[in-house]
């Protein structure tokens, strides 16, 4: 079978849209599944307070509400999630592939991936999500045609590196002034990353 590991936060939703699934995210992710029969393993850390609890019902969690129904009411079906492994993605997904018969993956998130499975890994921008441009990439690689990072692109980003580059994209968009349908979320959550890349900078 052909697998998508997918992570939530920053890929089916964006930092506008940032509340659990965007449908215009949600939307691209149901054509490449269209496009590929491909299964999605779900691999979002949001995944952990289900899995570390015994007795939580899993209807009944925020993970369940918040990503799952919604993706169900768009077409959108989970066939599985990657173990818990040590809070370590890389470690997870490859426990995954070393225990089912997988043909061809694609992981697509918005935290680098470890170097081992990079070739597998198209990389977002939390601040957009999953896009139209990254429909292409992701059938070639479900294709087996591996590798989606440009020649120049930093494959050991920091987390610090991630803050900055990410806060660099607000200060460009700084000059402009907010627009009536710009809600309040919008405008606090551009103000606290710009606080966090100046007292990452000094």
């Amino acid at each position: 079978m052909k697998v998508i590991f997918l992570d939530f936060d920053g890929v089916i939703n964006n930092w506008y849209d940032f509340d659990g699934v965007s449908l215009n995210n949600a939307k691209i992710l149901k054509e490449i599944i269209t496009q590929t029969d491909a299964k999605i393993v779900v691999t979002s850390s949001n995944k952990y307070s289900l899995q570390r609890s015994d007795n939580r019902s899993y209807f009944a969690s925020n993970f369940y509400r918040k990503y799952i129904k919604p993706l169900n009411e768009l077409g959108i079906e989970i066939y599985d999630m990657t173990p818990c492994i040590e809070y370590n993605r890389t470690l997870e997904i490859q426990k995954y592939l070393y225990a089912h018969e997988v043909e061809e993956y694609v992981i697509i998130d918005d935290d680098l991936i470890g170097e081992k499975l990079q070739e597998h890994q198209v990389f977002l921008d939390l601040y957009k999500g999953l896009q139209l441009e990254h429909v292409k990439p992701v059938l070639k690689i479900l294709d087996g045609q591996l590798g989606f990072y440009p020649s120049n692109f930093n494959l050991k980003e920091t987390p610090d590196e991630k803050l900055l580059r990410i806060s660099k994209y607000y200060n460009s968009i700084k000059k402009n002034k907010w627009t009536e349908n710009d809600s309040l979320h919008s405008k606090l959550k551009y103000f606290l990353i710009i606080c966090f890349s100046d007292i990452m900078s000094r």
